[in-house]
């Protein structure tokens, strides 16, 4: 008996493996949109469904260039096939898919053959899919696939005016994140002083949403801003619900100094807005005074620093301030001082706290939110709901947070999974790249103790200082 079940249980599996496309036999549409079938075998699928090619094979082979799991023979097939049948259906899964393609080989396989082809009417898409970051993926810019694309179909020289072309002629309301990318790219290859060239012609595109903001921004605070994160961010703050806080960040930024008012980013107006309602006196002090500012509270606070293990991320991220000093900027040294100035606050404190001991308990989760500093110069702290939960490791911030953020002082979040907490504290990598997507002000505060937490400062680049630690107010204080 135990002979014949082991012999029927072995046809059994040898039936499956065919069913399950291992081979030529079946229905070929079945065995083709099955990913664990052979390449052999989709192979010859595809070679039976070429006598006919129907809508619903069409579709399937769209399928191929974009689904994981098939081996890069296949989609090469399906993608020649697709070229013969479909070219603009080709054209379209590729412009939809490619930015944020993650098969990287296949991403640099189609790069090279649009490339190949000379398909220039593809240049926004190679545009959008070079201006999407792709951390680990090659050490240099120029190694870029997409960019080597482009540069194959418009010449190296040409780059920068492509870019230029597209941001001026693209259209506005249907292109408006390639018009973005496009200045983002042409921030990081240096060409500022071109786009400040386009600014300052008028006859550029007069009516133009974008450009209009963007000639405010520079005429009235003399900002440039660089990433289209930093224009999305302009263009919340010039609403007309924040026409109050755009009116008091020309009134902070004009009481700078002339130097530190031509290099700000637009992160530092929520500074600047903050220390003219608590501290105006900071918009006068040079960063070697606010630099011992932040020193000397830094030393009273003690010499301990609590930091996260990063082992494994290139980089250095020591969290002392004298290590970050060669980075430090107006806007980072100002927001550390409004940082320990607001923390002195008992109630800010008691928030925190209290916010900690729920996140402590909630494991779907961690916490998060704004701190504001309001009309009045008292600072008020804001939780969110995150925009999902799942990971008491995570915090996914919600629309609403940025919505505050954008004339909120810092965005923050809570490291307190228990009391003892303090291999976590710190920024850690996610945290960084929320930082450089966002180019927000950031703190992260983290359980020491139950009756202390330490305070990190960090932002895009990145740069991270610890703060040192605030204690748990009495009941009652």
């Amino acid at each position: 008996m135990r002979l014949v079940g082991g012999i029927a249980w072995i046809v059994l599996c040898l039936v499956a493996a065919a069913c399950g496309g291992g081979g030529p036999k079946g229905d070929p549409m079945r065995v083709l949109a099955n990913t664990e079938a052979m390449p052999s075998a989709q192979e010859e699928a595809m070679l039976a469904l070429d006598a006919a090619a129907s809508p619903e094979y069409v579709k399937q082979l769209r399928r191929i260039i974009l689904q994981p799991g098939y081996t890069q023979p296949i989609r090469e097939m399906a993608f020649a096939r697709l070229e013969r049948l479909d070219p603009k259906a080709l054209k379209e899964v590729i412009a939809m898919n490619l930015p944020k393609m993650q098969m990287l080989a296949w991403r640099t396989w189609l790069c090279e053959r649009i490339a190949q082809q000379g398909w220039k009417d593809m240049t926004p898409t190679l545009v959008r899919a070079w201006a999407a970051p792709m951390p680990g993926w090659v050490e240099k810019d120029e190694d870029r696939p997409e960019r080597k694309a482009l540069s194959s179909l418009h010449g190296s020289d040409r780059l920068t005016d492509v870019l230029a072309d597209l941001l001026v002629s693209a259209d506005p309301s249907r292109e408006r994140n390639l018009r973005l990318r496009c200045w983002e790219l042409l921030q990081k290859q240096g060409q500022r002083d071109r786009l400040v060239a386009i600014l300052a012609d008028a006859s550029v595109k007069p009516d133009d949403d974008l450009l209009r903001d963007l000639r405010k921004c520079a005429s009235e605070l003399g900002i440039v801003p660089e990433t289209r994160e930093e224009i999305l961010w302009l263009q919340a703050i010039l609403s007309t619900s924040n026409a109050v806080f755009w009116q008091q960040a020309r009134e902070a930024t004009a009481k700078l100094p002339e130097a530190t008012r031509r290099s700000l980013e637009i992160r530092e107006l929520p500074v600047a807005v903050a220390a003219l309602r608590h501290r105006p006196e900071l918009l006068q002090c040079s960063n070697e005074d606010l630099y011992a500012r932040v020193s000397s509270r830094r030393e009273a606070n003690g010499s301990r620093i609590a930091t996260a293990t990063l082992d494994g991320y290139g980089g250095d991220f020591s969290e002392t301030l004298y290590a970050q000093k060669g980075k430090l900027r107006w806007g980072d040294l100002v927001a550390m001082v409004l940082a320990m100035d607001l923390l002195d606050d008992p109630s800010v404190r008691t928030r925190l706290f209290d916010l900690g001991d729920r996140d402590l308990h909630d494991r779907t989760t961690e916490y998060g939110g704004v701190i504001v500093v309001g009309a009045d110069g008292k600072p008020t702290l804001e939780a969110c709901i995150p925009r999902q939960k799942g990971n008491d490791l995570r915090f996914e911030a919600p629309q609403s947070m940025f919505d505050q953020g954008y004339t909120g002082l810092f965005h923050f979040h809570l490291h307190c999974q228990s009391y003892d907490n303090e291999r976590y504290a710190g920024p850690h990598i996610g945290d960084f790249t929320y930082a450089n997507s966002t180019r927000a002000n950031c703190l992260v505060f983290t359980f020491l103790k139950r009756g202390e937490m330490n305070v990190d400062f960090y932002r895009h680049g990145p740069v991270v200082v610890d703060l040192g630690s605030i204690r748990r107010p009495e009941r009652g204080s």
